[in-house]
């Protein structure tokens, strides 16, 4: 019982941090990590890439969605705070799930997550040299997404 204890405190502590009107700079640092995420990513995909050993073809652009950004920040910072890493949480929940929990109402969710990056520009080159998450980026199914960042690592939820 101690650990969903532990667990309920620090996740009711990041939804207030992150549901605060007071903490302008928290939202601000939010939305600049979607925007030059987006931006280096709707690079690609209006150019297309090579992902792995297939030819993408350009795509249409994302476009920011605030939902997408809040579960991209929540699970960076639950990453970085319980120090793990993988799509799939330590208590079983999926990207579309942590995405419905805060409301998204798409019917798909994709998500690409990397350490160790400082800049978003290299966070986007190192998506694109892994072969799954450059399709998942380059993808025409996904119109949407948001963008997340805590300690070293960085989240982006792409969705429909």
């Amino acid at each position: 019982m101690f650990p969903r204890r532990v667990l309920y405190i620090l996740l009711t502590s990041l939804l207030f941090v992150s549901c605060s009107s007071d903490d302008d700079t928290h939202i601000d640092e939010t939305a600049d990590v979607t925007d030059s995420v987006l931006i280096e990513i709707n690079k690609l995909r209006a150019t297309g890439c090579k992902c792995g050993t297939d030819d993408m073809p350009a795509v249409p652009a994302l476009v920011s969605n605030p939902l997408l950004t809040k579960t991209a920040t929540n699970y960076a910072n639950d990453m970085n705070a319980r120090n793990y890493f993988a799509h799939i949480s330590p208590e079983g929940t999926s990207p579309i799930q942590r995405a419905a929990a805060v409301g998204y109402t798409g019917k798909y969710v994709g998500e690409v997550i990397a350490r160790n990056y400082s800049t978003s520009s290299e966070v986007v080159i190192g998506w694109k040299n892994s072969e799954d998450h450059c399709k998942a980026m380059m993808s025409n199914t996904y119109v949407e997404m948001g963008a997340g960042k805590s300690g070293n690592i960085w989240v982006a939820n792409l969705g429909k």
